[in-house]
Order: C-alpha cells, then sequence, then structure tokens
C-alpha cells in the first residue's frame, strides 16, 4: 500500500515561498500602520487646534484679552492648558475636548492672541522648548523614533504642492 502525502522537497519549496511572500509584505505593512499611527496623531492635533481656536476667542469675547499673543501652552488629560508666560492665565479646553481625552497637547497663539496658528498632541509629555510645527515627514519620523507627536496644520515644504 502506497501512503500519500508531501515530500520533505515539496515541503521546503513551500515554506521558501512563504518566506519570500512574507519578506515582501512584512516591510510594506509596517509602513501602512506608520502611515495610520501619524494620521492619528495628526487627527488629534487638529482636534487640540480647533478647541483651542474655540477657547481663545471664548476668553477674548469679553475683550479682556486673557490669551497671550506668541505663547505656547501646554496641558495633558486634565484640559487645562498652561502658558509658558509668567503674565498669562490658563485656558481651559473642557469644555471642548469632550470627557474622553488623554493625552498630552501644546499650542502656539498668534501675535494678536485672536487665535491658534498650530497645535501638537502626543502620548508622551511635551514640554514648551519642543513646541514647534512640524512637517508631514518629522511626524513619520517621530512616530519611527517613538516620540510619536502629531501636529496641525502641518508646515509646507519647499516643493510641497498639497
Amino acid at each position: 500500500m502506497k501512503t500519500k502525502g508531501f515530500t520533505l522537497i515539496e515541503l521546503i519549496v513551500v515554506i521558501a515561498i512563504i518566506g519570500i511572500l512574507a519578506a515582501i509584505l512584512v516591510p510594506s505593512m509596517l509602513g501602512y500602520v506608520r502611515n495610520a499611527r501619524a494620521s492619528r496623531l495628526n487627527a488629534n492635533a487638529r482636534s487640540i487646534y480647533s478647541a483651542a481656536q474655540l477657547a481663545i476667542t471664548d476668553y477674548n469675547g469679553g475683550l479682556l484679552l486673557l490669551i497671550e499673543p506668541d505663547c505656547v501652552y501646554t496641558g495633558s488629560d486634565d484640559g487645562m492648558a498652561h502658558p509658558d508666560s509668567a503674565s498669562a492665565v490658563d485656558c481651559d479646553l473642557t469644555n471642548y475636548l469632550g470627557e474622553k481625552f488623554d493625552g498630552y497637547f501644546a499650542f502656539m497663539t498668534d501675535s494678536g492672541a485672536s487665535g491658534c496658528l498650530y497645535a501638537m498632541w502626543s502620548e508622551h509629555p511635551i514640554s514648551a522648548a519642543d513646541v514647534q510645527q512640524m512637517t508631514e515627514r518629522e511626524v513619520k519620523d517621530s512616530v519611527r523614533n517613538g516620540t510619536s507627536v502629531g501636529c496641525h496644520p502641518l508646515k509646507r515644504t519647499v516643493g510641497d504642492d498639497t
């Protein structure tokens, strides 16, 4: 009686084909994961940007001008944005972020203290010294190196036609 099954050569060929396919697919899948994570970071930064714009408008609505111009504000999941200037007051974003907000954020006010120039969001604390508007490449590099910081709006680079 003859038994049916695979030969050792057939098994080695199948394993080799699977190895080649994995070598091709794994790096591209990691790239997709990195791009998705960068998009999520930027979306969270966009939420901070919108919340900061609304809060600044509300704070300045009474013409008291409580928001400091050209000032960096940083905060975390409590929703309070703390200025890097001793003369400025905290800015409360809790009414604009929602109950489930978590993470760390920062934003930079414009020279007229009438709005937000850009905002950043991260799962790690952001110091006022680290606040800068980022390009899309810098956001993706932050995901790659483990700091994972998003920005909105992204800084345009030379030759960027988006």
